[in-house]
């Protein structure tokens, strides 16, 4: 059987990703459960950057080699149920990265925007990791029907096939990347958005719980510059990222599911979007984190570098002590200012 340079060139591309992939990820999984006394514990960003680390390992390891064998013969040689099972964890669990990438956002606004809320619990921050895999998997269980085999130029392939209903195919495919994309993706721009303008002193939120500009000095300045570059990162790698697969969402919200098929160019440059996503995701989260920076580079035990850990700069623990205790200054001296008007009356 002989290949094409086109295929060869596909197929090792999906294989590069793969690689790093399960590299990177697993690196970053390995660290986090290794260190989960120092940064997984209080800590719900790190959690969530587990739940995105998992879940990008599972796609790796269960999608990536079949889609290595699709694009290396041209084909699907795996029968009905497997392309069913593969479709469908392909496009939930990329859907619980998606919302976790919005709940990421969400803590570090509590965190930067709203330090004065109290931090989530442990079982709310269960709930959300676990909706975040129930959810897309909810609302991608209908492909496991609609996935099917089928012979498209002289090609077998792997393609969903649309619901017999015109308008309820189109209202599907709306209601499903409403959940799974466009909801989250404008919950993550617009937290993202806002830490960015508490940062740079434009959002008055932090500004309202009359802190004093050393305390603002010394906790908000000191991270702005990295905080909202990595926001900017975060924003713009996954809108390049995920901007075909919003296309392809798109033209078959409009046309049909079945306008666009497994190996056409816009279903495959979707594809490998949001693999090249799942790819760079350790570096996007963890690259300017201390803690995970250090483990990485080191390849350490936490037992090893536990002072290193431990005194590290977490933005989100350092924020919230300083301005707690800043918090707790101010409502002392109020309170001392109400005492003085009081004995000041009284002697009147």
């Amino acid at each position: 059987m002989s290949y094409s340079s086109v295929d060869i060139f596909k197929a090792a591309f999906v294989g590069v990703i793969f690689a790093l992939t399960l590299v990177g990820n697993s690196l970053v999984a390995w660290v986090l459960i290794k260190c989960r006394r120092y940064l997984l514990r209080n800590r719900p960003t790190y959690q969530f950057i587990l739940n995105i680390v998992l879940s990008d390992l599972t796609v790796g390891l269960l999608t990536m080699p079949f889609e290595f064998v699709r694009e290396l013969l041209g084909k699907w040689i795996f029968g009905t149920v497997l392309c069913k099972i593969v479709e469908f964890i392909e496009i939930a669990v990329s859907g619980t990265a998606v919302i976790t990438h919005a709940l990421i956002s969400f803590d570090r606004y509590r965190s930067v925007a709203r330090p004065y809320l109290p931090k989530l619990r442990a079982r709310q921050i269960k709930r959300m990791i676990t909706l975040s895999w129930l959810l897309p998997a909810f609302a991608a269980s209908p492909y496991l029907y609609m996935f099917q085999i089928d012979e498209i130029d002289s090609k077998i392939i792997c393609t969903p096939k649309a619901i017999p209903i015109p308008w309820l195919d189109k209202m599907y495919q709306a209601v499903t990347m409403s959940l799974i994309l466009l909801l989250p993706f404008l919950i993550m721009c617009w937290h993202y958005s806002l830490v960015a303008l508490t940062m740079w002193g434009i959002s008055p939120t932090v500004a309202a719980e009359n802190f004093s500009n050393s305390a603002r000095r010394s906790v908000v300045y000191r991270n702005k510059k990295r905080v909202t570059r990595t926001s900017g990162l975060v924003a713009i790698t996954f809108i390049v990222c995920w901007f075909p697969t919003f296309v392809l969402s798109f033209v078959r919200i409009s046309s049909g599911t079945e306008h666009v098929h497994r190996g056409q160019l816009l279903q495959e440059v979707a594809m490998f979007g949001t693999f090249i996503n799942e790819a760079i995701n350790p570096v996007i989260y963890c690259a300017f984190d201390r803690n995970i920076k250090s483990q990485v580079r080191l390849r350490a035990f936490c037992t090893h570098n536990t002072d290193s850990v431990v005194t590290s700069n977490d933005d989100d623990h350092t924020r919230h002590t300083v301005e707690t205790d800043h918090r707790r200054k101010s409502t002392i001296l109020e309170t001392l200012d109400l005492t003085k008007s009081s004995n000041r009356t009284i002697q009147i």
